[in-house]
């Protein structure tokens, strides 16, 4: 059996922040000339960085990620 895998480039999740986050969010995204939403994945990149490199996120979170990624590498052939 051949495994594909089928993966979206990018999820949508929905994030609620209270009122004082969001003005500086979109304070932050307005002074750069940038989108919200790219603010904001900036914010949660960085963050998982820095939680990943602390050792905060579980080990089987890692482990299923490098998996994920071990696999997309496949895909595209490198």
């Amino acid at each position: 059996m051949i495994k594909t895998a089928t993966r979206e480039n990018q999820v949508k999740l929905t994030v609620s922040v209270p009122p004082s986050l969001h003005v500086l969010l979109r304070s932050w995204a307005l002074c750069e000339g940038r989108e919200l939403t790219s603010v904001v994945l900036q914010c949660v990149e960085l963050s998982i960085r820095q939680l990943k490199s602390n050792g905060s996120i579980p080990s089987a979170a890692i482990r299923n990620y490098e998996t994920a990624c071990d696999e997309r590498l496949a895909i595209g052939g490198l």
